[in-house]
């Protein structure tokens, strides 16, 4: 029986994550479950009042199964394809993780290229029965900035013998024509949106400097009116930690985005550069749950990467196993934010690459070993209450660049364990003092 005992105030959330159970009880009863829990259950007494209370929750229930990462085969056979249009990019946020700011020459990915990675995953999707395939296109620019190998890439994945499902993920500044376009071909959007125009403008200016909200906030009525799914990223930096509460409800009266992925600035690319990375944890998790409540009035799913108490996992994203991620030069990496070679982590994250022939070149042993990597902080995090639900956590935000990077435990478990803690609560006081059943949010993470 996997149990944890997680204090909270003068209390104790008496935690069972295999089965999603969770409730509030003092020290003793913290350690009487404990003592419960390890006991025969067939000298359990049945008679107390703590005992019968605790049966009746289905406290003494087996946990869920879930499966020890198996080991990944040396073959890679993904059915998602990520497409890294571009480098260029018409905005330059001050936290961008990518480097998108045209320091350096721009590229963008050419269409033969594209269409062989399209080829690809369609073709492995079809041999192992899916009744689909998905397309994301991502990067490090914009990929509206590529217009014409965007839409191209469409037109072809349409006619594949298999149906693809198509996200774009994009700031939103898009020309009347690009709209248009969008709202009539593209399944899903996700987009990054700081909310308030003051924000917005200042963190997120166009190229010229000039402020972008009053157009991304044209593409949000369009995709409201359309009805297309689509999730809102947002981006929190030590300045706007506190007004966190405020963009919540901002964008729950301004739009009808069901879903918010609010993270903090982390640091990488033009944040490592500049140190605007957020520094003050625990005020982005004590804001994040007011937002997190805001949210929760009206009806929307607020969440945080590193905090999925509805989530039973093995592995914290299953990119490097079923994805087929590549950069403009057709570069193959393992990550979506990983996204060119100019990246920190560039050297431990790109494992291969393919050319418009779709003839794939892995690197012997990088992308087995960078897997054996995260199995291995996985298996460090052991006896932490969010172990299975982060997973060892997000590699482009915990490794480092140093030989056991991979192994450093820093703010950000401590941040995943302040809101995992939180949610939990919330979750006990909604259940009427137990928490029992998943919570799974009405959005995919991954489009938000």
């Amino acid at each position: 029986m996997e149990l944890y005992a997680i204090p909270y105030k003068d209390k104790v959330i008496i935690y069972r994550p295999l089965r999603h159970l969770a409730f509030i009880g003092n020290r003793a009863m913290a350690r009487l479950c404990e003592t419960l829990s390890a006991a025969d259950p067939a000298v359990r007494r049945a008679d107390t009042e703590a005992d019968l209370f605790l049966r009746g929750i289905g406290f003494f229930e087996e946990d869920a199964c879930l499966a020890d990462n198996a080991p990944v085969s040396d073959v890679f056979l993904p059915t998602v394809c990520v497409l890294f249009l571009t480098d260029a990019c018409n905005l330059r946020c001050i936290y961008c993780y990518a480097h998108g700011d045209g320091a350096g020459e721009t590229r963008d990915l050419p269409l033969p290229l594209a269409r062989a990675a399209i080829d690809t995953v369609c073709r492995n999707a079809l041999d192992q029965g899916h009744d689909h395939y998905s397309i994301c296109f991502h990067g490090g620019g914009e990929p509206t900035m590529a217009w014409s190998v965007l839409k191209d890439c469409v037109a072809y994945a349409r006619k594949s013998p298999l149906p693809a499902k198509i996200n774009l993920t994009s700031n939103g500044v898009w020309t009347e024509t690009q709209r248009a376009w969008i709202l009539n071909n593209i399944d899903e959007v996700s987009l990054s949106c700081d909310g308030l125009p003051s924000i917005q403008n200042a963190q997120r200016p166009r190229k010229s400097g000039r402020g972008s909200h009053a157009s991304v906030a044209r593409t949000l009525q369009a995709l409201d009116r359309k009805g297309i799914a689509y999730g809102i990223r947002v981006t929190v930096t030590d300045r706007t930690i506190t007004r966190i509460p405020e963009v919540i409800d901002y964008l729950c009266r301004e739009t009808g985005s069901p879903a918010f992925q609010v993270e903090p600035a982390f640091s990488h690319g033009r944040a490592r550069l500049d140190r605007v990375a957020l520094r003050q944890q625990a005020a982005f998790a004590e804001y994040f749950m007011e937002g997190y409540d805001i949210a929760a009035r009206h009806q929307r799913h607020m969440y945080y990467s590193g905090a999925r108490p509805w989530l039973l996992t093995g592995r914290f994203c299953d990119a490097v196993v079923s994805a087929l991620i590549v950069g403009p030069d057709g570069f193959l990496t393992a990550c979506y934010e990983v996204c060119n070679r100019r990246h920190e982590l560039a050297g431990g994250f790109i494992f291969g690459d393919m050319d418009a022939s779709g003839a794939i070149r892995l690197t012997p042993g990088a992308r087995q070993g960078f897997l054996a990597k995260i199995e291995e902080r996985r298996q460090s995090c052991k006896r932490c209450f969010c172990f299975y639900h982060c997973a060892g956590d997000c590699p482009s935000k915990t490794f480092s660049d140093r030989g056991d990077g991979h192994l450093t435990h820093g703010s950000r478990c401590e941040l995943n364990r302040a809101i995992t803690t939180e949610l939990l609560v919330r979750y006990i006081e909604e259940g009427g003092g137990v928490w029992r059943g998943t919570r799974s949010p009405p959005f995919s993470e991954e489009t938000a």
